[in-house]
């Protein structure tokens, strides 16, 4: 009878563990951004290092280690993300809307150490020629721990970014 009662025990046990929901928290660098600046008017194409397309957050565990998060993701493509950022500050600045944009993001995660790392570089053509070419980085410590203050610290340097670039570009014209 006590082997049974054990047994009915564990089962119920695993039953219980299996049943758990994950929770996953979803992140983003655009809530507070105009449902205008989602209608490009630019044609922007952003490329991510294969580590940053995974969905997850990403975090520099080591000198040569990244890690992206499983439980903590962002709530839309990362591209499309930054996509949005870059047109709401060329829009702001009246940049010219023909020049095609590429723009590549190495860096874009925070350390275990609370750094927060962004790099990325913008090619600029017009009628396919060369128009401009810049590398932008942004490199800060977060206020706190956890990734609210890791995500609200990128969207604080893409934005620095995205002004930047954008006044880059429209001082060019």
């Amino acid at each position: 009878m006590k082997k049974l009662t054990a047994c009915v025990v564990s089962c119920l046990f695993l039953l219980g563990c299996t049943s758990q929901e994950i929770s996953y928290d979803r992140y983003s660098l655009v809530e507070d951004v105009s449902s205008q600046s989602f209608n490009s008017q630019y044609d922007i194409a952003v490329d991510l290092f294969s580590t940053l397309e995974d969905g997850g957050i990403v975090l520099k565990t080591t000198d040569v280690t990244l890690r992206a998060a499983n439980h903590h993701r962002w709530a839309s493509d990362l591209k499309s993300q930054i996509a949005v950022i870059l047109n709401k500050h060329l829009s702001e600045y009246q940049v010219r809307n023909d020049l095609d944009i590429d723009v590549s993001v190495s860096k874009f995660y925070g350390s275990v150490e609370g750094n927060v790392y962004i790099d990325l570089f913008a090619d600029v053509k017009l009628n396919d020629r060369q128009y401009f070419q810049h590398g932008y980085s942004f490199t800060s410590k977060q206020e706190e721990d956890g990734y609210a203050s890791l995500v609200k610290e990128l969207k604080r340097g893409i934005d620095s970014i995205g002004n930047k670039f954008a006044q880059d570009l429209s001082l060019k014209e």
